[in-house]
């Protein structure tokens, strides 16, 4: 019924077109154009291509508000059926205000006013809505942009987004075969993704054919939940396919995108968007996504160039106390497993099942277990790692609970994040040492928590400890679960802002109180998100096991991940770390043990030759600039697949180095070229070989397992 009110007001629009003409703004890249009579988006006008997105006229769009009342929770205000105040234009800005608005529920007094900024390469859309209801606005669909039926002259355009654990691709094809269905209770065929979740706020469609790609992206100084959302009108075909117009019935075809925010403003109170932009450039998503960094340094500089953790390209970790009682070495019998790892290159150790019950039990009682030598026993273990000139990670979490405790059931209940009916969607649960705890059939439940006072204080309060007891750096696990909407009634912030943004000023805060007892306090972490990067050195889990690692080490490559080595012919993981720029996190038996233990011994000589490459070459393939596979070519003489390769950058100059693994056992011939400029002559490094040089067109052969590191000539 809405959909067709909606046509039908659209209908008498056009019919009236001849006495109002829309708004536009038009330069070189773009046109746009506005109704003056709602305020819908008419046309968007990519010039680069010649992309109309607004091909379908039927489903244009401009915002959408969700105003749920008591005995109707799903009432939407829709923009395309409003009357607005005014269109105006003022210089290359068109404005939209509103003041008042309806549903097929009643009338409202919401207020609107939105900007549609034109510069040489960019749209932005920036929007102010107030709420004079009883009722708090719940969502904020904005910009909202209708009728998109492809990007380029046909449906080939392919969208990037950037993932957690691995590389960026162009791989969802939207116009072809939409990823997803229409569930129950959608209005079509629905897909979205949310920041968090992403790592980045922003979408990147590209269109291979032109070289021109489409960036959509969200810039706001304040970290908020959101979502970027689609309905594929009015439905999906098999397999995901687009219905043809005779298969639809009559009903217009295309794709609506949405911004998504989750405001929960009040009578009296006002949301101030930050801008969400689309740009157009040439290239894929690593040339169209740059101005998200630029922006993004601009507001929260990152400078890793004092951090010792950064400057770590390997870690032995072990975990001492699994969460069923089961003691796996205690302090002095790790202390000797780390003086056995240096004898592999390796002198930054993560300490794990440390505190209180060990592993996942008795969050957040971050204290020294008394059956692996209690807090003397800790302090001793610290001093005599950094004693030798080795740096110690306590792992920690910072707002996880385990509900198990009496502490938790008697006082930390009251500070679970909560959605609007008072639970907690996610729920976590580990268990190690019994069947019945690895398959998850008996364990210790967990729960994320706010981060109001109470809480910080708590946690503040043990990091502060541990530091005076000589910790060096830690690792703060499970940060990848701490964002959401939450609506604890002790918080003071609104609901999308409570676990973003109030959760990056509790790490900022516990960074400076660190800080002021041991100014060199480093920390990594295991999380999800950008924000978090000026702080955080290393993430935690952002490779996915190989050859993948998250589009942050390309976007900020003063940051990287850690690679997970666990098992004892895992040679494929070390290259994968040294492919991409990783730190190599081994943890031999499942983190069960010590490197030095037979069966890990011709691992660990290989990951010692590999960290004495690494060292020598630090400058251009550890601390450098990151160019995933941009500025150079290497090509497989014979079968696919085989090869894998990444470029990367020196610190100070346009050196570049590639780095290649063979991911078969067999031996591998390839072409290598350096593109960014003609390069003749390399340095070819190699484990257990002799550097030697190379010149361009040689053709080259890598072992099975091999790792070659071809480094530019100056």
């Amino acid at each position: 019924m809405r959909f067709i009110l909606s046509l039908l007001i659209l209908l008498s629009y056009v019919g009236s077109a001849g006495a109002q003409s829309p708004v536009t703004l038009e330069n070189s890249n773009f046109k746009i154009a506005v109704d003056q009579q709602t305020g819908v988006i008419t046309s968007f006008l990519v010039k680069k291509n010649n992309s109309e997105l607004v091909s379908e006229k039927k489903l244009a769009a401009n915002f959408r508000i969700g105003l749920p009342l008591k005995d109707y929770l799903a009432n939407y205000i829709d923009g395309s059926e409003q009357k607005a105040q005014s269109v105006t234009k003022e210089g290359n800005t068109i404005i939209v205000a509103f003041s008042g608005m309806n549903s097929p529920k009643g009338t409202y007094a919401v207020d609107l006013v939105y900007r549609i900024k034109m510069t040489e390469d960019a749209i932005s859309f920036h929007a102010k809505l107030t709420n004079h209801n009883e009722q708090p606005i719940s969502e904020f669909w904005f910009p909202r942009i209708g009728g998109w039926t492809g990007f380029g002259q046909d449906r080939e355009a392919k969208l990037a987004l950037p993932g957690y654990n691995n590389d960026c691709r162009q791989n969802i094809a939207l116009f072809k075969k939409f990823p997803s269905t229409r569930g129950f209770g959608a209005e079509a065929a629905e897909w979205s993704s949310d920041y968090p979740g992403m790592t980045m706020p922003w979408w990147y469609l590209y269109d291979e054919k032109n070289d021109v790609g489409l960036y959509m992206g969200y810039h706001d100084t304040t970290f908020r939940y959101s979502t970027w959302h689609t309905y594929l009108t009015p439905n999906i075909g098999p397999q995901g396919s687009w219905l043809t117009p005779q298969q639809a019935g009559g009903e217009p075809v295309g794709i609506t995108f949405s911004h998504v925010r989750y405001p929960f403003i009040h009578s009296g109170e006002t949301f101030e968007s930050g801008e969400f932009i689309i740009s157009v450039s040439k290239g894929d998503w690593h040339y169209g996504a740059l101005g998200y960094r630029k922006w993004f340094v601009s507001h929260f500089p990152i400078d890793k160039s004092g951090s010792w953790l950064r400057k770590k390209s390997a870690w032995f970790t072990s975990i001492l106390y699994q969460p069923e009682d089961k003691i796996i070495a205690d302090y002095k019998i790790y202390d000797q497993w780390t003086k056995e790892a240096n004898k592999y290159g390796i002198n930054c150790h993560e300490l794990i099942g440390w505190d209180n019950g060990g592993l996942e039990r008795n969050y957040p009682l971050y204290i020294p277990e008394d059956k692996l030598g209690g807090r003397e026993g800790f302090k001793t273990l610290l001093k005599s790692i950094k004693d030798r000139g080795d740096h110690c990670l306590v792992f920690m979490n910072y707002n996880v609970l385990d509900m198990s405790t009496d502490w938790y059931k008697k006082d930390l209940h009251k500070y679970m994040s909560q959605d609007q009916f008072g639970n907690q969607a996610i729920w976590m649960g580990w268990g190690e040492s019994t069947l019945l705890a690895r398959k998850q059939l008996s364990v210790r439940y967990h729960v994320r928590s706010s981060v109001v006072p109470g809480i910080r204080k708590i946690l503040d309060d043990f990091y502060v400890q541990l530091v005076k007891d000589g910790a060096q750096a830690f690792q703060i696990d499970k940060l990848v679960v701490g964002s959401s909407l939450d609506f604890n009634p002790l918080n003071t912030a609104k609901p999308d802002v409570a676990l973003c943004q109030e959760l990056v000023n509790a790490i900022d805060t516990l960074v400076q109180k660190c800080r002021a007892i041991n100014p060199d306090v480093r920390m990594a972490s295991e999380f999800s998100t950008d924000r978090f990067i000026p702080y955080f050195d290393v993430g935690y889990r952002n490779t996915n096991g190989a050859y993948g690692i998250s589009p942050m080490r390309y976007m900020f490559p003063e940051w990287t991940a850690c690679q997970h080595i666990s098992e004892p012919q895992d040679f494929r993981g070390v290259n994968g770390a040294v492919l991409t720029g990783a730190v190599l996190c081994v943890e031999p038996n499942t983190y069960q043990g010590s490197i030095d233990q037979p069966m890990f011994k011709e691992l660990g000589g290989y990951i010692k030759e590999i960290e004495r490459i690494r060292k020598e070459l630090a400058n251009q393939v550890f601390l450098g600039k990151y160019y995933d596979n941009l500025g150079a070519k290497v090509t497989q003489l014979k079968g696919t697949d085989a090869i894998h390769y990444k470029v990367h950058g020196a610190v100070n100059s346009d050196q570049r180095s590639i780095i290649i693994a063979n991911d078969s056992k067999e031996p591998v011939q390839y072409n290598w070229a350096f593109t960014h400029k003609a390069v003749t002559k390399a340095l070819l490094y190699s484990p257990f070989e002799k550097v030697r040089t190379i010149t361009q067109g040689e053709i080259i052969t890598i072992k099975g397992n091999g790792l070659h590191i071809i480094v530019e000539k100056d």
